[in-house]
Order: structure tokens, then C-alpha cells, then sequence
């Protein structure tokens, strides 16, 4: 029986070595395209780490892409209770990645990412719960970019 099974680990092994599959997140976080520029608007932080994770800086490089990141995050109150209270929230983070070359656009995507979550009583509790929810959000954002920008 363990014969059969390290035979058949063996062949598996061997098809997928040989069948031309990659990984898509083995280059998680690096772009391989030429990128000469980026423009940041709306909210500065999510736009902020975008660009650090993607280890983007200023270069000046005559060939290359534009890279345009517009971020946007909007917390609404989703339910209140009879008394006015806010009972539930929601937190959306909404970024739009542009890719220019020469004033024609490349690619471009809009990434949509949300939460719906209960009130907390303490308000610095709700505050440090946004944050981490932001964070979170905008890391799922920021692998959905990156499979965007490695696949053609």
C-alpha cells in the first residue's frame, strides 16, 4: 500500500513539474512591468501602503507605465435602533488602479473591498476596530492588485 501511494506522489510531482504551472503568488508583491511613474489620489494612507508593499519609488526612467491609485474609504451606518443608536456599520474601501502608457490606457480596474460590523460601546475600542479593519481591507485589496498586475 505505501508503495502505491509514493508511486502516486511521484507521478503527481512529475505532471505538475512538467505541465507549465507557476504559482501566482510566488512573486506576491512585485511587478514586473516597467512602471516610470505613480500619482496617488483620494485617501493618501491606503494609497500610501499600496505604494510600500509594491516597493514603488520615484525612478526616472524615460520608458515605462503611469501608474495612477485612486483610493476611497467610506464608513456608513448601516441599522440604528428605535432610539437613534447606531447598531451596525459598514466600511468600504474602494480603489481604482490605472495604468497608462503614453495617454492610452493599459489596464485599469476597480477594486471593491467592504465590512459590515456591530458598534462597539467604547469609542476608542470602535476606533482601534476601524483601523484593523482598514488595514485588513486594504491588505485584500493589495493581493487583488497584484494578481491584476502580474496576469496580461
Amino acid at each position: 500500500m505505501k508503495i502505491i501511494e509514493k508511486t502516486f506522489f511521484i507521478v503527481i510531482l512529475i505532471s505538475l513539474a512538467s505541465c507549465g504551472y507557476k504559482p501566482i503568488f510566488s512573486k506576491k508583491n512585485r511587478i514586473d512591468l516597467p512602471i516610470k511613474s505613480f500619482q496617488i489620489t483620494g485617501d493618501k494612507r491606503i494609497g500610501k501602503k499600496i505604494v510600500s508593499a509594491f516597493n514603488l519609488k520615484k525612478q526616472n526612467q524615460i520608458e515605462g507605465y503611469e501608474l495612477t491609485i485612486n483610493s476611497n474609504k467610506t464608513t456608513e451606518t448601516i441599522s440604528r435602533d428605535s432610539t437613534g443608536k447606531t447598531l451596525s456599520f459598514k466600511t468600504k474601501i474602494s480603489v481604482l488602479v490605472s495604468l497608462k502608457n503614453k495617454d492610452k490606457v493599459y489596464k485599469e480596474k476597480n477594486f471593491i473591498a467592504e465590512f459590515v460590523y456591530n458598534n462597539i460601546k467604547s469609542k476608542f475600542d470602535l476606533s482601534q476596530y476601524q483601523q484593523d479593519i482598514e488595514a485588513n481591507l486594504t491588505d485584500t485589496i493589495i493581493e487583488e492588485i497584484s494578481i491584476f498586475l502580474i496576469i496580461d
